[in-house]
């Protein structure tokens, strides 16, 4: 070999020795850092719907908590009766893959203030134009202490009991009421798309007395619609004072999940924030 190949080949030689310490220094120097603390796991947050609405009236919400990297149930109501929704919620809440904030959206209000007691997997609950009922309560007494209309726009139906003895009442609102007093914020063909595809609800959903209150022991935040034609805006305050929840008001109608889902993503994630 010539002399300046022997030269070319030390060379090569010196510079791989030396990019071999470099890269040796580098994951020593790497390893004697302190390890990155990682990010407290955010809660689960459990969607719960009300009366006269499905699943779907979550949507918005729904994409936008799972944008910012929350784990999202949207849970289906039976809605046949207080007592067996919150035992049905109540299943879900036990299923959730950790501490979970619960939301409920008026009638689904009520749904988990009875199934969120006791519950080690609620770390904080959320009403959105919502029920929050106390033991013995029932939400017609409820509805007619604020002057609800339910009963009024609401039209009667019947059910075949699943044991077979006979049929039970349900109700539904008129469909041309629907617009005008649940979704009034809503433009006017989604306001009838909603009506179209409400859910019934079982008449023992509002005769059912309510059992002891998760409010008492979960921290609790409510949305207060301030354009709530279904449950007044009044009684949506003193049902908050009551159980002590950190309150916020916005413009809104009853379906303002829909309407204004970033107002309700927002106390939701607060309620995150301050329980995690």
């Amino acid at each position: 070999m010539s002399t300046k190949g022997i030269r070319l080949g030390r060379t090569l030689l010196i510079g791989m020795a030396v990019a071999l310490s470099m890269a040796v220094t580098a994951c020593s120097a790497k390893a004697d850092k302190p390890a990155i603390e990682q990010p407290v796991d955010k809660p689960s947050v459990l969607l719960v719907h009300g009366a006269f609405a499905d699943g779907s009236s979550w949507t918005k919400v729904a994409e936008k908590l799972q944008r910012d990297g929350y784990q999202v149930t949207t849970a289906a109501v039976p809605l046949r009766g207080l007592t067996y929704d919150s035992a049905y919620i109540r299943g879900v809440l036990d299923g959730m893959p950790g501490k979970t904030i619960v939301v409920g959206h008026s009638y689904g209000g009520a749904v988990i203030t009875n199934a969120a007691t006791g519950s080690p997997k609620a770390a904080g609950l959320v009403y959105i134009a919502a029920f929050a009922p106390d033991r013995g309560e029932s939400l017609g007494e409820l509805d007619g202490r604020f002057g609800g209309p339910a009963t009024k726009i609401s039209v009667p139906h019947e059910y075949p009991l699943p044991d077979g003895k006979g049929n039970a009442p349900e109700l539904t609102i008129a469909p041309d009421k629907f617009g005008e007093f649940f979704a009034q914020d809503l433009p006017a063909t989604d306001a009838a798309v909603l009506a179209a595809g409400q859910r019934p609800i079982a008449v023992a959903s509002f005769t059912e007395p309510s059992a002891e209150p998760a409010w008492k022991t979960l921290p609790s935040w409510t949305l207060v619609a301030k354009d709530d034609r279904m449950i007044p805006p009044d009684g949506q305050r003193q049902m908050a004072t009551r159980i002590n929840a950190t309150v916020v008001e916005h413009a809104g109608s009853h379906a303002i999940a829909l309407s204004q889902p970033q107002a309700v993503v927002d106390l939701i994630e607060t309620a995150a924030a301050k329980t995690s």
